[in-house]
């Protein structure tokens, strides 16, 4: 009996030990385009319960940022947990995959890939082809899982919005949705621990949606306008962007400038569209989060929900990011982790970076540092355990223009090679204030020439409870603050590291 009973707690021992060894599942979701404009951050005109729903169970970042606010320098930069001025990737033609670049980094999803998971994505979680093939070294088995990214159809090229019926192969993120459905699938089924990752488009423009999302929002004139329509006053030119002009949609027939703003009547058509769009991905967010549930994978299953960059809704005259403002940079960030039972359904005010999110999904699954790695980000773990903490004093983004006029309003950048950069704007978010310097780009070091300035911006956001995008940012203080702004450079300086 003895003997019996020393070898049933000798196994029931083992069998612990087995289960609290399993590793521990990530599911990594990234929205494009969306701002904190959600229920879950205070905005109640906005329908989105399935997020919301995961924000009760996860930790909600108020204060996340990504580093460039733009499509594929952000995801260059939060897959490799590095920042632009490392990737080199600060444009729609460079990646960190360049020979000289990052060609031996390994990825996020090919952390965990090293690591035993099977590793899969769908949908917009590169940009195209930066790096190219989505990045054959992220994912597991690519010819049984190929990484998809389906094409839209249905709505004219370059139109701003288009409600269209629900039937059809109109909407890329239902083609998306349903392949990671059946992945999700394949893992309950195959029980190998997993790092799934799947990319919306929507509410990216153009703003294509099931147009029986417009029940939520119904007619323009319950649509509030940006309350603040021009840019901050004193602010240099350099740092406004064009965004949605004439010649690039064809059902936007007025002038884009600095001095006039969009009319108050298509802002609200806009914005009701925007809404729409996110309120659509919204409801492919639930039809994943339940069949996480249904699976049986919930309860082991890290989720991770975060936006690629913010938006501008017409704030500053602004349609677009590809600025510096905190409405650009600002992320919804949410993360959920059922074994950290003290974080769940709580928010912290700790600043947050998107390049953070390697080292912390690593952290909290409980892998090896990922030390040779030499990340740029900094482990939000953390703050699971202690939602009052705080890990940094400042978030730092960028983002470069290439007019070599300072003054000019077409200034985009995106199509332009690197060493052709005019100006880099670096701008800092600390616990107050939003501090920025456009700076004269080397573009044969690819560095900053600091002591060139071409503009100063500081913004106070004393009282920011991050529930108003209207308040904040509307005048800047630069010229009646030098010793602010002379303690503020010196840490932007330092925080840039060149």
């Amino acid at each position: 009996m003895k003997t019996f009973l020393i070898l049933y707690i000798s196994v029931a021992l083992f069998a612990f030990s087995e289960a609290t060894d399993e590793k521990k599942n990530v599911l990594f979701i990234v929205v494009d385009d969306l701002r904190p404009d959600i229920g879950a951050y205070g905005q109640t005109y906005v329908h989105t319960p399935n997020i919301d729903q995961l924000a009760k169970e996860s930790l909600v970042f108020d204060r996340a940022y990504c580093q460039q606010a733009i499509c594929a320098p952000s995801r260059n930069s939060f897959m490799t947990g590095r920042r632009p001025d490392t990737t080199k990737a600060w444009n729609f033609i460079d990646h960190f995959r360049e020979p000289g670049v990052g060609l031996n980094w390994t990825s996020l999803p090919q952390y965990f890939k090293k690591h035993g998971y099977f590793s899969s994505g769908v949908g917009k979680l590169y940009h195209p082809n930066l790096p190219p093939n989505f990045d054959p070294p992220s994912w597991s088995d690519l010819d049984k899982f190929p990484f998809v990214y389906p094409s839209p159809q249905g709505c004219p090229n370059h139109t701003v919005w288009c409600p269209l019926p629900r039937n059809g192969t109109y909407f890329s993120d239902v083609n998306s949705t349903e392949v990671f459905l059946k992945r999700l699938q394949y893992v309950a089924k195959s029980k190998e621990p997993f790092f799934l990752g799947i990319g919306f488009h929507k509410p990216h423009l153009s703003w294509r949606f099931p147009e029986e999302f417009l029940k939520y929002y119904p007619g323009i004139d319950n649509i509030a306008p940006a309350k603040h329509r021009l840019p901050p006053e004193g602010m240099p030119p350099v740092a406004w962007h064009e965004c949605i002009s004439e010649n690039r949609y064809s059902d936007v027939h007025f002038p884009i400038n600095l001095t006039t703003p969009f009319p108050i009547e298509s802002q609200q058509m806009m914005r009701r569209a925007y809404y729409a769009a996110t309120s659509f991905t919204d409801s492919l967010v639930g039809e994943i989060l339940d069949s996480l549930k249904n699976l049986g994978l919930a309860d082991n299953t890290i989720v991770s929900f975060h936006a690629d960059h913010g938006w501008q809704l017409g704030e500053h005259n602004e349609w677009c990011k590809m600025t510096n403002f905190e409405l650009a940079t600002r992320v919804p960030l949410m993360i959920r982790v059922p074994w950290k039972k003290a974080a769940m359904g709580k928010k912290t005010n700790a600043l947050a970076e998107l390049v953070d999110l390697y080292p912390t999904l690593v952290d909290l699954a409980g892998l090896p540092p990922a030390s040779e790695e030499n990340l740029e980000g900094t482990s939000l773990a953390a703050i699971f355990d202690d939602v009052n903490r705080s890990v940094k004093n400042a978030s730092l983004s960028q983002y470069p223009r290439c007019n070599p006029d300072p003054t000019s309003e077409n200034n985009g950048c995106i199509q332009t090679n690197r060493t052709n950069i005019s100006f880099m704007g670096y701008s800092m978010r600390t616990d107050r204030y939003r501090y920025t310097e456009w700076v004269k780009w080397n573009g044969t070091k690819l560095k900053p020439e600091w002591e060139n300035h071409v503009g100063v911006e500081l913004y106070d956001h004393q009282n920011d409870d991050e529930t108003d995008f209207d308040a904040f940012e509307n005048v800047n203080i630069a010229s009646k603050n030098p010793s602010v702004v002379k303690m503020l450079s010196k840490q932007l300086h330092n925080l840039v590291g060149h």
